[in-house]
């Protein structure tokens, strides 16, 4: 009896939690939450904008809209899970080193750059080197509270592959837990 218990939870877990393949403008594909919608568009936005209502959204659609007119940007946005809470993913042509002895101080020039774009001060939460993906010539994560909006956390791995510096950015208010959970899903999954 155990043992089918322990099995139907199993099942109901893995169905619940189906990840669907993405394939990203910047040539790799990646897993995630089936829920999740890749923005890459601007003229999404005018048929999300038209289908809603809420100022909120509205506020969000704008916001979105305007990133993507500034810089070439791809955002994933779960809109079963938050309102509020999205993912978005830049690639830059750099090519620098970090390790554990540098790490601390990247993640401290990062915030240093934000706080004087931000104009909040606002404190580390973490800062590690990250294992995934598993290619890279190097991958750390940072946390801190956002320094654009208030009650907004940042969550943020930041890798280096063939020249080219890969930042993937959690803008999270709330389902934080589970924002990070799908964070660390994406990276780990991703494939060129």
């Amino acid at each position: 009896m155990k043992k089918l218990y322990i099995l139907l939870i199993s099942l109901i877990i893995s169905f619940n939690s189906e990840a669907k393949e993405f394939k990203s403008q910047f040539n790799f594909i990646f897993k995630l939450d089936d829920n999740y919608q890749v923005i890459n568009n601007s003229n999404l936005y005018e048929v999300y904008n038209s289908s809603h209502n809420d100022p909120k959204i509205k506020q969000q659609i704008n916001i979105f809209s305007q990133r993507l007119k500034e810089q070439d940007v791809e955002i994933l946005y779960n809109f079963k899970q938050s309102l509020f809470n999205s993912i978005s993913i830049l690639v830059f042509n750099e090519n620098y080193k970090v390790d554990e002895k540098k790490v601390l101080k990247q993640c401290k020039k990062i915030l240093k750059i934000e706080k004087k774009f931000g104009k909040r001060k606002v404190n580390l939460i973490e800062c590690r080197m990250h294992e995934y993906p598993k290619f890279a010539d190097w991958s750390m994560y940072r946390e801190n509270e956002s320094s654009f909006f208030e009650n907004v956390l940042t969550q943020q791995i930041i890798f280096m592959f063939n020249k080219k510096e890969y930042v993937i950015t959690v803008a999270c208010i709330e389902k934080c837990k589970q924002t990070k959970n799908d964070l660390f899903q994406l990276v780990k999954s991703i494939k060129f």
